[in-house]
């Protein structure tokens, strides 16, 4: 069987199983009742909050595009992000919108390493970024979190990537070179080579640290007009502190756009705070449903032009007959 098949199904039976799980133990009568009361103004403006981190992620990739050596104007970044954005929502399997990014950014000869190189060090930044605001936010969850194996595995975990990061940035040339010398590895080594450009590029590295702040208090403060609109009253730096763990676990690819693991998650950290699990529930359903929206609106924009239609079907065909050449091999 196809790889990326066997891979989808997996993440449809994790997002399908979880979700089952979650709306099996809490009350639905509860949950419809809330429905019925969420405030459509702060949904709109929640929504708002959420689309802005989509040029911001643009803007990210777009300075390490620039520190890989690969020039791109700035439309064009913005175009194959929010395109990307799209089908990570739509398309959740090897046809996702990072390899879309590969895809775009490494056509026409420009180079397919630097390509892969840049988008996997924006996802690194990105997760370098969560881990920091949340180390930062760390006395604040424990002001508000329950003593108990929780708080200090959250602790443990923290800690333990605040160690891990730095010594990975050190070890990344001796690593590189490491891999440089493995045949099945050598295409990783350039990844850990340009590693330092996350912290070591001045202004660069400034920019891309400040995107990507952004980027998590827009999904913060979007999560926290969730809840306003669904009664819960909580104040925003307790809601950033505890989506950031949620977004830690996001970070992980087993389900089908987070689907069914942001559920039990925000249900998780909601009712460590005394919020109800049907209300938690509501909150993480409608923030799922806007990450939907905002995804397809993102690409719709730009799929309503032939030629942005002609593009993905170009990218499709070779992404098929790779996956195709894979299952052979």
């Amino acid at each position: 069987m196809n790889r990326s098949l066997v891979i989808l199904l997996v993440k449809l039976a994790v997002s399908g199983g979880l979700l089952y799980w979650v709306l099996g133990s809490i009350d639905r009568t509860r949950l419809f009742d809330a429905v019925s009361e969420l405030d459509p103004m702060l949904l709109c403006a929640a929504f708002v909050v959420l689309v802005i981190q989509y040029p911001l992620g643009a803007l990210r990739w777009r300075e390490l595009l620039r520190l890989i050596g690969l020039e791109l104007e700035t439309r064009e970044v913005i175009r194959i992000h929010l395109v990307g954005v799209f089908l990570n929502q739509m398309l959740p399997s090897a046809l996702g919108g990072d390899a879309y990014r590969v895809w775009s950014a490494g056509r026409g000869g420009k180079g397919w390493g630097r390509a892969v190189c840049s988008v996997l060090l924006d996802r690194v930044a990105a997760l370098m970024i969560l881990v920091l605001l949340l180390a930062a936010m760390l006395p604040h969850l424990a002001t508000i979190l329950p003593d108990g194996p929780v708080t200090e595995s959250l602790v443990v975990l923290v800690v333990a990537a605040m160690i891990v990061m730095p010594s990975g940035f050190a070890l990344a040339r001796p690593v590189a070179r490491v891999l440089d010398r493995t045949r099945f590895l050598r295409k990783l080594a350039p990844i850990a080579m340009n590693a330092n450009l996350l912290w070591a590029e001045g202004g660069a590295s400034l920019r891309i640290a400040i995107f990507g702040l952004m980027t998590q208090l827009s999904t913060a403060a979007c999560v926290w007009l969730v809840t306003r609109a669904a009664g819960a009253d909580i104040g925003f730096f307790t809601v950033l502190g505890l989506t950031l763990p949620v977004l830690l676990t996001l970070a992980v690819p087993i389900s089908i756009a987070g689907w069914g693991v942001r559920e039990g998650a925000v249900i998780f950290a909601l009712g460590l705070v005394g919020i109800p699990a049907e209300t938690g529930l509501l909150i993480s359903l409608v923030w799922g449903a806007l990450s939907l929206t905002g995804g397809v609106m993102s690409g719709a924009a730009f799929l309503l032009q032939a030629p942005e239609r002609k593009k993905l079907a170009t990218y499709a065909a070779e992404a098929g007959a790779l996956g195709e050449r894979d299952a052979e091999l």
